[in-house]
């Protein structure tokens, strides 16, 4: 019996820990030159600490960013962002950025996605992250979303 339950123990165990990975999917930009300049289309229903995050993942890689208003209003499940037309055309890049956190004992960041585009919406490059269901999912941040913007510039 003691032999049966620590071996359920084990496999319980593994099963939890075993295919629970995150996952990041990245698009590095498609310009031959890199962004030095952009604009963060700001969404005011993900936490201020997101936006704060991107701005340095920005400088961190010699890019300056400019924070513009924004609406995320969605369509066929799926954010369609707009700003202003006088924003068009005073930013030739802009970064959209949507997240997500759940609960387990602490909260953590469960689904992060950054589009980078020209002011026409013409994709230049993107970085998406979501976590699995292991213990991985506790990570920093902050520092996840600087290393997904470095990831859009390599």
């Amino acid at each position: 019996m003691k032999k049966t339950t620590t071996a359920m123990l084990a496999v319980a165990t593994a099963l939890t820990l075993s295919g629970c990975a995150a996952r990041q999917d990245i698009t590095g930009f498609t310009q031959p030159q890199k962004p030095t300049e952009v604009c963060i289309a700001k969404h005011d229903a993900v936490r201020d600490g997101f936006l704060r995050a991107m701005e340095r993942g920005f400088a961190a890689n010699g890019t300056t960013t400019k924070v513009i208003s924004a609406s995320y209003p969605q369509k066929h499940a799926a954010y369609q962002p707009q700003i202003s037309d006088a924003d068009k055309q005073q930013c030739q890049v802009i970064a959209y950025y949507t997240a997500n956190w759940a609960w387990d004992l602490a909260t953590y960041l469960a689904y992060a996605n950054i589009w980078v585009t020209d002011n026409q919406q013409n994709p230049l490059g993107q970085a998406s992250y979501r976590t699995g269901g292991g213990l991985d999912k506790f990570i920093d941040a902050e520092a996840k979303v600087i290393e997904l913007i470095s990831s859009m510039y390599q």
